[in-house]
């Protein structure tokens, strides 16, 4: 396989229009990437989405508390039973 399509981090900063990108853009997505890696354009079309789209995931462990409803009391009313015994 032929390397000819790859570009490194730089060039692909700098060519960010051919992906209809601002190279902050292609920066932010390639920010993992070693400053000589060569990269394809499927790579670097992939981690651009990637970047600015990223999927939100849920918390895994949040316990969820239960709705508690609270009723509001009349003015005037205690909370003590006043009922006879």
């Amino acid at each position: 396989m032929t390397d000819l399509n790859k570009r490194n981090k730089q060039e692909w900063i700098e060519s960010a229009a051919i992906l209809k990108a601002e190279p902050y853009e292609i920066a932010g997505a390639l920010f993992d990437c070693a400053a000589d890696a060569l990269l394809s354009r499927a790579e670097v079309e992939q981690r651009l989405d990637a970047y600015l789209h990223p999927v939100r995931e849920a918390p895994a462990a949040v316990p969820v508390k239960p709705q508690v409803t609270q009723v509001k009391k009349a003015k005037g009313e205690t909370s003590h039973d006043n009922s006879e015994s």
